[in-house]
């Protein structure tokens, strides 16, 4: 029933509890103001510059994913001026460009930062394919290889419900290839009378969306493969309570694909619970591909519970990737 005038929020019941509880509240009140002000210049009216985002890269200029201050000024992201217009495009872009930056042959993640062997095979797959498309003498040429990089993002919330033009960022980091990103999820078509739907964003690039539960509809994407399949779970809380037996029969489908899954975290403590849920369930039949750490290309904004304001997350805080397990033949 009170604002906090510090942050904006109603963050007690009234000004004396506020009061006795300033000492604690102000460990949050810069972030929630932080916050309140985000939101109020998104609806401001004003003309936001930042979403003016560059076309396709020059071939002469290489990429630099070591952190979003070196990719933007890569990428000519020329109207990213002030702190407050980072968050802005990063909260938009850390779903495609995680995905970029994970499948880039300059790609943050190596073995000497938490790549495993494993991991450098399944990506070694992934960008012969890319590489294959570099290769391609002509559009023609391209198209008669039919081999097009599937990209299954499954659970899918709000990443499926950005305007498909920011995919086109995906697209230009891999401007070669031939792209389609699978949205799989409950939640990742709004309307309740359709079930798929697709969008053609450009000759490249296509969007489809499934609703429904990956291993209920798993037939429609089969047969697998590890040279252009890749699969990423934005947080998708493979540990929490409530989450955790819902999504075990689609783990299970999808250690059975042997492809690179990647999946995220809101926080250390999101990410730490996920990864033990997996290790628990699956540990025997999995192999690591990318040891647990932080997201170069995590949002930059906080977001806050509504309902518990003590609660934060920030979309794709941390990253980590795994897949089934491969099996050799062994002689008796």
């Amino acid at each position: 029933m009170f604002e906090c005038p510090g942050c904006g929020y109603p963050t007690h019941c009234s000004a004396e509890h506020w009061a006795a509880d300033k000492s604690r509240h102000s460990e949050q009140c810069g972030y929630l103001r932080e916050s309140n002000e985000d939101e109020h210049d998104l609806r401001s009216g004003r003309t936001l510059r930042e979403f003016e985002f560059p076309s396709a890269q020059l071939a002469e200029v290489v990429v630099n994913f070591k952190s979003w201050d070196t990719f933007l000024y890569t990428r000519s992201f020329t109207n990213v001026g002030s702190a407050r217009a980072m968050r802005h495009v990063s909260k938009v872009l850390t779903y495609p460009v995680t995905i970029g930056a994970t499948l880039h042959q300059y790609s943050p993640f190596t073995l000497g930062s938490g790549l495993t062997p494993e991991g450098l095979k399944s990506m070694t797959a992934l960008r012969t394919t890319i590489k294959e498309h570099e290769l391609a003498r002509s559009e023609k040429e391209l198209q008669m290889q039919q081999t097009p990089l599937r990209i299954f993002i499954l659970g899918a919330r709000a990443e499926a419900m950005l305007p498909p033009h920011l995919y086109l960022q995906l697209s230009y980091l891999l401007p070669s290839s031939s792209m389609m990103v699978y949205f799989v999820g409950p939640e990742s078509i709004p309307t309740a009378d359709e079930t798929r739907s697709t969008i053609a964003v450009s000759p490249r690039l296509a969007l489809k969306y499934h609703k429904g539960y990956f291993h209920d509809v798993i037939w429609n994407f089969a047969p697998f493969d590890p040279f252009t399949d890749v699969f990423f779970l934005f947080s998708p809380g493979l540990g929490h309570p409530k989450g955790r037996a819902g999504w075990q029969p689609t783990i299970e489908k999808l250690l059975e694909t042997k492809c690179p899954i990647f999946a995220t975290g809101f926080h250390q403590a999101d990410m730490d619970n996920d990864v033990a849920a997996l290790t628990e369930d699956f540990g025997g039949v999995m192999d690591w591909l990318l040891k647990p750490q932080g997201n170069p290309f995590a949002s930059l904004k906080r977001d806050f519970g509504i309902r518990n304001l003590s609660e934060w997350a920030i979309a794709n805080w941390g990253i980590y990737g795994f897949r089934g397990k491969r099996y050799e033949v062994q002689r008796k």
